[in-house]
């Protein structure tokens, strides 16, 4: 599970669009690492005008596309998001260790995230509403719910399509910013 260029390129735009100018914590869902090269990544750093130093300090950035990789917080840690976590069942970046199909029930951790993301990690839980109910319970009201997944070839057990993520913003009254669907 990983931040590709386009992930990458997409939390980027929502930075310098101002969306996440009042955010300080971001939550994972699945330990997230980075994938895609060091240079790759300094190269979207100077297109979306931010100084691409800071990405020579990345541990393991360098690695790609061997392991150890460097985990998404460094990426995270350079926009600002300075509080983060990941919730995954593998322990791997420090992860909360939680089966996601599970009811997630430490509530000190309720509406605590500015940021929620899912990259690739719901559509292979199969308890797939324990798995959304999670994700909206870790979100401050008024924070942003990122979701992006392979819907291609059978990833995962569920084959999403536009109007399943509708539904759930229209459920919870929630604003879309972009949605795109292919």
């Amino acid at each position: 599970m990983g931040l590709g260029i386009s992930a990458i390129q997409n939390i980027l735009e929502l930075y310098n669009l101002g969306y996440l100018k009042n955010s300080n914590s971001v939550l994972d869902i699945g330990s997230q690492e980075l994938h895609c090269t060091k240079n790759d990544v300094k190269i979207l750093f100077e297109q979306a005008g931010l100084d691409s130093k800071i990405v020579d300090k990345y541990p393991n950035v360098d690695n790609w596309p061997n392991k150890p990789r460097c985990s998404a917080k460094y990426f995270y840690n350079s926009l600002g998001l300075e509080s983060y976590n990941c919730i995954d069942i593998n322990d791997q970046f420090n992860s909360i260790n939680h089966d996601l199909n599970l009811p997630y029930n430490d509530n000190s951790r309720f509406n605590k995230y500015d940021v929620v993301t899912d990259y690739g990690s719901c559509e292979h839980v199969f308890n797939i509403s324990e798995c959304y109910k999670t994700v909206h319970n870790l979100t401050k009201p008024g924070g942003f719910i990122i979701i992006a997944q392979g819907t291609y070839k059978g990833n995962g057990y569920f084959l999403f399509d536009k109007s399943f993520f509708d539904g759930i913003a229209a459920a919870n009254n929630y604003k879309v910013i972009y949605s795109s669907y292919i």
